[in-house]
């Protein structure tokens, strides 16, 4: 049996639609199942497609139901029927919406396993494009900062296309650690001011 990729909750967010607070709370209800790894929670890749569909109900269901519609979406297969009966009176049935965000996820992990390497003997162990000196937050920033594909091209001839919206969805799942950069200036220089 194949292992199922794994997901930080940022990246489970930025793919399913479902902010990173509906991520939590999902992991504190135990409605989604979460697996510590090297002091990160992970999710798995089915937790997305479980998430959006979740949140796409127009009714409240009680912790114990949405844990039954998530296990039925982590669970089911293709060849098995695209609904779910909560009750006899209520079926959920399997939205384009969900089953695009499951296939995004697994998507993005083809992806991300492809181009996003992070070696501790290459530039400080910064996450690059797999075989460039590219850092993945340098190549999204300039995606999100609406360079032209053609730019991009131009100055990147030797990063495929398809890398540039891995970087964006990797660094949005990936937040650096630690302090924003120029909070210790600001505050320094409000504490001068003051002096």
């Amino acid at each position: 049996m194949a292992r199922t990729p794994l997901l930080t909750r940022n990246e489970i967010a930025a793919i399913s639609g479902v902010s990173i607070n509906a991520v939590n709370k999902a992991l504190e209800q135990r409605v989604a199942k979460a697996r510590r790894q090297r002091r990160r929670t992970l999710l798995a890749a089915d937790e997305a497609a479980a998430l959006a569909l979740l949140s796409e109900l127009p009714i409240s269901l009680s912790i114990k139901l949405k844990r039954e519609v998530r296990n039925w979406i982590v669970k089911r297969s293709p060849a098995k029927a695209e609904e779910f009966e909560l009750s006899r009176a209520l079926r959920i049935a399997m939205t384009e919406n969900a089953a695009d965000v499951a296939k995004r996820a697994f998507d993005y992990v083809r992806l991300r396993e492809r181009y996003v390497e992070t070696n501790p003997g290459r530039m400080g162990g910064t996450p690059v494009i797999r075989g460039t000196r590219v850092p993945v937050r340098t190549l999204a920033q300039l995606v999100e900062g609406r360079e032209s594909p053609k730019a991009l091209k131009e100055d990147y001839p030797h990063v495929p296309e398809e890398a540039y919206d891995v970087a964006v969805l990797w660094a949005k799942g990936n937040p650096r650690r630690g302090r924003p950069a120029g909070q210790n200036r600001t505050r320094s220089a409000g504490r001068a001011a003051a002096m």
